[in-house]
């Protein structure tokens, strides 16, 4: 294990004596204190759950500084300096590790700098040298991934050493907000904002659950900050058919696809005049909740700052159980009731206690300042509300967030499924999210109404051409960039073939145009949350963000967080901060030059389908097994390697294959993988358990276990870098079809996914060109024949 700390800083050493005093680790009447008497007093801080001189003695005696000491001892002989190896023993022993098991108690040092741990280099440390040695012991990540102090304060530290109202006010320590609230005294309830829309058409405006878990405060003039998470599935879902992927290719009509507009986006919606001063004032309007909310978090990371005393707000959006209208996947009006939220807690906007509309409700807890939070749809809300510019709106924190739906549904002129989700499209999501109908009254009152739309969205999306339209241009948040008053922080997986990374790649070069802050990271997983990663202080990089963004303190935040965090595929305790991604050179190599060892097959058949079915395999199988050159698959491909590397190589960015190919049909499709071919040893492809149940996020917090990608026991000849599709009547743009002729040798440029790959010495790069992803793209029945002129084609690449 290497534990990576990007959040921690170190201040001055005054700085460093008065936050250790703020949060009691040193005594507030210091100058009292011998050095000796001082050396003592902070060991015993840190067992808050032992209050008596006696049990703290028992714990200290267990500790040992050297293997024939214990700390106990060492305490009592104290004079006017620490030993450093004393000091790094027993830290080690506080932050979780093992002495004989985990290091030797004759070598701490050792341990301490594999594990990337930070040190005080003096031999001994007098009062200077051991104030910056506990200063950095509070930010020292622990065995569990958490900070010392983090830890401290989920065995009550803070409940010990602070009271009530101190712990009610917010504790900044390393310029991050602390643990001081009691996870378990909560206030949980139920509001109904109200919004623009009448999605469901029955004359009024549609009324929005939200549900809030916000600590309970002793005093009104106490506020807090918000987490909220636009959760479309947060209230359930329903079961929904996927729609048929086993249909031919065929020629799409010549001209611009989004020039024909559809009515299905066309909802009544009325105009809200802001509430005034005096309306916002007004005691009748300052009514309590009469719902109490029985569903529990959706979002770590939530639960992590409500210990920290941030409210989090849920909110599942219209169509959703106990709102009203019907849901509209990925459109303004989904976007309209997500930031009606945002508003209410802005104090913009308008909330009734129940449906009646009859008692309104404030949001007079809250300071105003709204953080966005959550992964995939969740995350996707986030990117949505940030392009609106609503007002309250402070930051975004979104995970494997989709950027523009048509990335997500459909690429390059094609039909292409988020994998494992053949058939799958904006009809089945908006369905499947549409759990009004779990309630048989409230489903009942615009039955005939949604079916109506639904139909009209399935024509609307068109899966037909696949071509970029109305329907998917208004689902296209980076249009509206230019909007965007928040910064964003963005978290993708470099092997989410869900989300693919198009959308975090195309979302972060529109935003540095535009000169907005956006930092993003970017690690090995798949479709999936990293805050349980022990190896990255990702619960600190975001404490520190959102203690200047909602608590505005002034803590360099945007300064310290790296504008780029990226984990290496080869060794994933590695986590690099590149100044540009793309990071290197772009070179473009033709096909013969690049791949010394190519073969003569320049042609290949797309009739993969039938094969496909007969092999039984699913989705991955299939993508394994056409990686991997499986003889059943061998006549739908050209397959290219590059000679075996002499040294390590890094490809970044968006890779882009230049074809001059051409099949038997004025229609077609192409699609390429880049490959890393060798026998190798290579990370998992999803994280593995590190602990069950390893770490709490405050006091009587719930607890969490951590996992890390782990290399892989088991040998593999090769692994996916990344993939693309495009149609061959979409040479140019997804939404311009174009004529393509049969039997023509014609140039089309296909952009892959974009990656940050490391190639090993002794692999290969490789290459494969192909037709029909049974994992994506529709699965045609046709048997075209396709054939490149690998002479005069090429692949581009950022290397370095």
């Amino acid at each position: 294990m290497k534990y990576n700390q990007f959040a921690a800083t170190i201040p001055s050493a005054k700085d460093q004596i008065l936050e250790l005093q703020k949060i009691r680790i040193y005594p507030t009447d210091l100058a009292q204190y011998p050095f000796a008497e001082l050396v003592d007093h902070v060991f015993r801080q840190f067992f808050p759950e032992f209050r008596s001189p006696t049990t703290q003695n028992e714990h200290l005696a267990n500790i040992l500084v050297a293997p024939d000491k214990s700390l106990a001892t060492a305490l009592s002989e104290a004079a006017n300096q620490v030993d450093q190896l004393h000091f790094y023993n027993a830290a080690l022993q506080l932050l979780g590790f093992f002495a004989g098991e985990d290091f030797d108690l004759r070598a701490p040092l050792t341990t301490m700098m594999a594990l990337n741990l930070p040190i005080v280099a003096e031999k001994q440390l007098d009062f200077t040298q051991f104030t910056l040695a506990v200063y950095q012991l509070m930010n020292t990540r622990s065995k569990n991934g958490l900070t010392f102090l983090d830890n401290l304060a989920s065995r009550g530290y803070y409940q010990f050493n602070l009271n009530a109202a101190e712990r009610e006010k917010p504790v900044i320590f390393n310029g991050k907000v602390q643990a001081t609230y009691d996870f378990n005294n909560v206030i949980r309830e139920i509001v109904y904002v109200e919004s623009d829309l009448d999605t469901d058409n029955d004359g009024q405006r549609d009324l929005l659950a939200a549900t809030i878990i916000r600590p309970k405060l002793s005093q009104d003039f106490l506020k807090v900050p918000v987490l909220y998470t636009a959760n479309p599935y947060f209230l359930g879902t329903t079961d929904t058919a996927m729609n048929p992927v086993d249909l031919p290719l065929t020629k799409k009509p010549i001209g611009n696809a989004r020039k024909d507009g559809v009515a299905f986006d066309q909802f009544v919606s009325f105009k809200t005049e802001r509430p005034t001063a005096e309306q916002l004032a007004d005691p009748f309007s300052q009514n309590e909740s009469t719902v109490q909310a029985t569903t529990v978090s959706s979002v770590v990371l939530n639960d992590f700052f409500l210990a920290r005393g941030f409210a989090s707000v849920y909110a599942a959006g219209i169509g959703s159980r106990g709102s009203d209208g019907i849901g509209t996947c990925g459109s303004p009006e989904e976007t309209d009731s997500v930031t009606a939220i945002i508003e209410w807690l802005h104090g913009d906007r308008r909330a009734y206690t129940d449906h009646s509309r009859q008692q309104e409700i404030k949001a007079t807890w809250c300071n105003g300042r709204v953080a966005m939070t959550g992964k995939s749809y969740l995350g996707t809300l986030a990117i949505a509300a940030a392009a609106t510019g609503v007002a309250g709106l402070e930051t975004v924190i979104s995970e494997a967030a989709i950027s523009s739906w048509y990335d997500y549904y459909r690429e390059h002129g094609l039909v292409v499924a988020p994998e494992t989700f053949q058939g799958e499209d904006a009809d089945v999501l908006t369905n499947e999210c549409f759990s009004r109908q779990k309630d048989a009254g409230s489903y009942a009152q615009v039955h005939d109404f949604y079916q109506k739309k639904l139909a009209q969205m399935k024509q609307a999306q068109d899966r037909v051409t696949g071509s970029y339209n109305h329907f998917w241009d208004v689902r296209n948040y980076r249009n509206d960039l230019d909007q965007v008053n928040c910064p964003i922080v963005s978290v993708h997986g470099l092997n989410d073939w869900n989300v693919k990374p198009k959308n975090v790649y195309k979302l972060n070069q529109a935003l540095h145009q535009l000169g907005k802050t956006h930092k993003v990271i970017l690690h090995q997983g798949q479709h999936i949350y990293i805050n349980n990663f022990p190896s990255l202080d990702f619960y600190d990089l975001i404490n520190l963000w959102l203690t200047n963004k909602l608590l505005g303190i002034n803590n360099h935040a945007e300064e310290i967080f790296p504008d780029y965090l990226i984990q290496s595929n080869v060794d994933q305790y590695n986590w690099t901060t590149p100044a540009t991604w793309p990071n290197g050179h772009e070179q473009t190599q033709a096909l013969t030059d690049k791949f010394a060892t190519t073969t003569n097959q320049t042609s290949f058949t797309d009739n993969g389908t039938a094969a496909f079915k007969q092999s039984g395999l699913g989705d991955l199988a299939w993508e394994q097994a056409f990686i991997n050159q499986d003889s059943r698959f061998t006549n739908n491909q050209i397959v290219l390697k590059t000679a075996v590397l002499k040294q390590a190589q890094l490809l970044s960015g968006r890779p882009v294959v230049h074809l001059r190919l051409k099949n038997n049909a004025d229609y077609g499709l192409v699609s390429a993988m880049l490959v890393d071919y060798g026998i190798s040893h290579r990370l998992t492809t999803r994280p593995q358990t590190v602990a069950f149940e390893a770490r709490q996020f405050g006091k009587q917090a719930p607890l969490e276990t951590t996992l890390e990608f782990a290399i892989n026991p088991i040998t593999t000849p090769a692994k996916l870098i990344c993939k693309g599709h495009l149609n061959l009547q979409n040479p140019h743009h997804n939404y311009q079809n174009e004529a393509w002729s049969a039997n023509e040798f014609q140039d089309i440029d296909l952009k892959l996914q974009p990656t940050y790959f490391h190639l090993a010495p002794g692999h290969q790069l490789g290459l494969i060109i192909y037709a029909t992803d049974m994992s994506m793209t529709l699965r045609g029945q046709n048997e075209l024949q396709y054939t490149v002129d690998l002479a005069n084609s090429s692949l581009s690449l950022y290397q370095k």
